[in-house]
């Protein structure tokens, strides 16, 4: 899938980095953010690695699970867990590229993570590469387009509105 020029999702805007800061403030140590991507890549392969076994155990566990039930409970329990992580990652990942997105080298970094798991991961590659195509539209945004402060629309369209009533003021006068 090719990289486009727009955002596909709503990043964390600086209120919930800020917020997400606060509560690990070692996500703003540059020499953390690959380790933190890689415990929570981490965390996603372990729960493949569970389903992957909960799938393999063979007829006579498949048989004794589908009696007592437990394949199921733990399938269902399972599934949320994937669910839960590969949410964590995305919004962790994506706030740590908010974070650091002047920093080129440690944007590479996460990008490196990303691209690494991108074929170890099967359940949620897809996932992984929608994050890592994320990253790289944070990285190559020009801050200014990125988070235009909500002031600054407000001055352009009073600007507008105020030029257009000027013109429109000065117009009836000529007439």
């Amino acid at each position: 899938m090719a990289v486009s020029g727009q955002q596909i999702m709503k990043w964390p805007d600086q209120r919930q980095v800020a917020e997400t800061v606060k509560e690990n403030p070692k996500l703003v140590d540059q020499s953390q953010v690959k380790e933190i991507v890689q415990q929570s890549l981490n965390q996603l392969s372990s729960i493949e690695h569970r389903l992957d076994r909960l799938e393999n155990q063979g007829v006579v566990g498949r048989v004794i699970g589908s009696i007592t039930g437990s394949t199921n409970r733990e399938l269902i329990t399972l599934m949320r867990d994937l669910t839960q992580a590969q949410q964590t990652t995305i919004k962790l990942v994506l706030t740590l590229a908010v974070y650091h997105a002047q920093n080129i080298a440690v944007m590479d970094e996460i990008l490196d993570e990303l691209g690494k798991a991108k074929g170890v991961h099967t359940r949620t590659a897809s996932h992984i590469e929608f994050l890592y195509e994320q990253v790289q539209i944070i990285r190559d945004t020009p801050p200014r387009t990125r988070n235009k402060p909500v002031a600054g629309r407000l001055a352009i369209w009073i600007a507008i509105i105020s030029s257009v009533a000027l013109f429109t003021f000065f117009i009836f006068q000529i007439m």
